[in-house]
C-alpha cells in the first residue's frame, strides 16, 4: 500500500494529539505548546506537547499554547500546517509528495 507524505505526518502527529488531550482534560488550566525534535542521520524527526520543552534537540514550533477550544482534529491540522517547512521527515523515506 502506497503512503504519502501527509499520512506519514499525519500519523505522526496523531499519538501526540491524543496524549495532549488527556493531559489536557487533567488541567485544563495549563498551557502548552508544540515542539518539534528534526530529523538526524539516525532517527527521523518527532513532535510533542508539553508546558515547556523536552530539552534537547527540541525545538518550539511556535510561540502560539495549543488551543483547548478546540477539538482534537483541529488541532492535528493545525500542528500538520505548522509542520510543512519542518526537517522532521527521515532522510531516506520512499513516500510520495
Amino acid at each position: 500500500m502506497a503512503r504519502t507524505v501527509a499520512a506519514y505526518v499525519h500519523n505522526m502527529i496523531r499519538p501526540v494529539v491524543e496524549g495532549w488531550f488527556v493531559r489536557q482534560c487533567h488541567n485544563p488550566a495549563l498551557r502548552m505548546y508544540v515542539y518539534y525534535r528534526p530529523t538526524d542521520t539516525v532517527n527521523p524527526g518527532a513532535f510533542c506537547i508539553s508546558p515547556e520543552s523536552p530539552g534537547g534537540d527540541w525545538k518550539i514550533v511556535t510561540a502560539t499554547a495549543v488551543r483547548t477550544d478546540f477539538t482534537k482534529e483541529h488541532i492535528q491540522s493545525w500542528i500538520y500546517e505548522l509542520s510543512r517547512n519542518l526537517p522532521i521527515l527521515p532522510y531516506e523515506l520512499d513516500l510520495a509528495a
